[in-house]
């Protein structure tokens, strides 16, 4: 596991917890396609960066076995999952708990293989402390 975290990035008024299971989600998946690939090194990769002055911008990002060309968006929906075994709970509610603070996530197909998913929260407004 990298971490590659901005360290300026603003505020954000959050629930660290349903943010933390956010990202402990999204990492546990990355591990679970890295299982069984023989690709090496493994790299699951968080990475932070202000993607507009109002919203910073979560990733996860793996070198695993990537998701097959019929999972597409479905993979949010409850109960829908792509994992032998799996409930096909946690990405619908992870999108439950971004959507709650006011984001989005979404996915995308790495060129090479596997895949990163990304998340956003939305930035607190700045507070003016001029004097009126």
């Amino acid at each position: 596991l990298r971490l590659v975290l901005s360290r300026s990035l603003p505020p954000v008024l959050v629930d660290g917890i349903q943010i933390q299971q956010v990202i402990l989600n999204l990492v546990r998946n990355s591990i679970d396609a890295l299982e069984g690939t023989d690709v090496e090194p493994r790299e699951v990769v968080v990475r932070t960066v202000l993607r507009r002055a109002d919203e910073i911008e979560v990733s996860v990002c793996d070198n695993g076995s990537g998701l097959c060309e019929s999972a597409n968006y479905e993979l949010f929906d409850p109960f829908f999952t792509t994992k032998k075994g799996g409930v096909g709970v946690g990405l619908s509610i992870s999108r439950s708990i971004v959507a709650a603070h006011g984001g989005r996530i979404w996915f995308s197909r790495n060129v090479d293989r596997g895949t990163t998913f990304f998340f956003t929260i939305p930035t607190l407004p700045e507070v003016s402390h001029d004097a009126a």
